[in-house]
């Protein structure tokens, strides 16, 4: 009978009911005589900070000229993603994100209901995003690339040293080709002006 790919069974893997142990080991699972959560605490499910007024102004402009640029191609279906893509922004930067568990554990990490094994993931660093202290992990999935954790009153030496046990740090933060571009497009086109 075959088997499910690796990366299919650790992807958000639920903790199965009626099993003394997962059916995938790795060799960092293998060296705890037991499972041990190591740091567990509660934050939102994502950095938040609420945007001004110029923000929200700006997408809707930028919609407007999109929409109209794909009007003219008679590129509906575009205007459709467009669309989309506007009522996503405008609800990620309106509404506040609801409290999750973190969990870090001698057997991975838990992000909410998901959970990941340390086999799968490959290096961490921290930074901040909107205000907020932010644990961010790269994994060798798919999906997610990144796992994203934030860090509340929680130490970040502690959460560091913790880590540091199963996966490499990075000194300076890793960042993909669509990070640097798109901190580039804001450098010069900010989105929202931010009052000091």
């Amino acid at each position: 009978m075959p088997k499910d790919h690796p990366k299919q069974e650790a992807h958000k893997q639920k903790h199965p009911e009626g099993s003394a142990r997962p059916e995938f080991f790795t060799p960092k699972m293998m060296e705890a005589e037991e499972i041990k959560t190591l740091m567990s605490w509660q934050a939102p499910a994502r950095p938040f900070r609420k945007k001004d007024r110029s923000y929200y102004t700006t997408i809707a402009i930028l919609a407007i000229l999109l929409i109209m640029i794909a009007f003219l191609a008679q590129e509906f279906l575009l205007i459709g993603v467009i669309l989309s893509f506007t009522f996503v922004a405008y609800v990620l930067a309106f509404v506040p994100p609801k409290e999750i568990t973190y969990t870090i554990s001698t057997q991975g990490i838990t992000v909410g209901e998901d959970f990941y094994f340390w086999h799968f993931l490959d290096s961490f660093w921290f930074k901040e995003k909107d205000g907020s202290k932010v644990l961010y992990i790269q994994t060798m999935l798919r999906f997610p690339v990144q796992l994203m954790l934030v860090l509340r009153e929680e130490d970040e030496e502690k959460v560091k040293k913790i880590v540091a046990r199963f996966l490499p740090f990075h000194e300076k933060p890793y960042k993909s080709w669509m990070e640097k571009w798109s901190e580039s497009l804001q450098k010069h086109f900010p989105l929202e002006n931010i009052h000091h």
